[in-house]
């Protein structure tokens, strides 16, 4: 398997990734949001986290490639601690 993306699209709603494998991931920005990997937000542990759309929290207002490895999403909260690996990326997505 080849870890890397061949094409990155973002929306307002949800991410889809075609993998240079041929497959293919979508997530919804409500899924990545409650995923985030970053320090405030991953601390949750197990615990189920459900948004409210209010003010548009998981909507995916910006998206910038960070090396050669992991997307940084902005939400529509204003949050963008979280970079998001393409390993974690395709397993959000089921794609495996």
């Amino acid at each position: 398997m080849n870890g890397e993306p061949r094409a990155i699209t973002v929306q307002p709603d949800a991410v889809s990734i075609e993998w240079a494998d041929g497959a293919s991931t979508e997530i919804s920005g409500r899924h990545l949001r409650s995923a985030c990997p970053c320090a405030d937000c991953g601390n949750r542990g197990q615990v189920a986290v459900s948004f409210i759309e209010i003010g548009g929290r998981t909507t995916i207002a910006d998206a910038q490639l960070i090396g050669g490895y992991a997307i940084r999403f902005t939400f529509g909260d204003g949050h963008a601690d979280g970079i998001y690996p393409y390993h974690l990326l395709r397993s959000l997505g089921g794609a495996e």
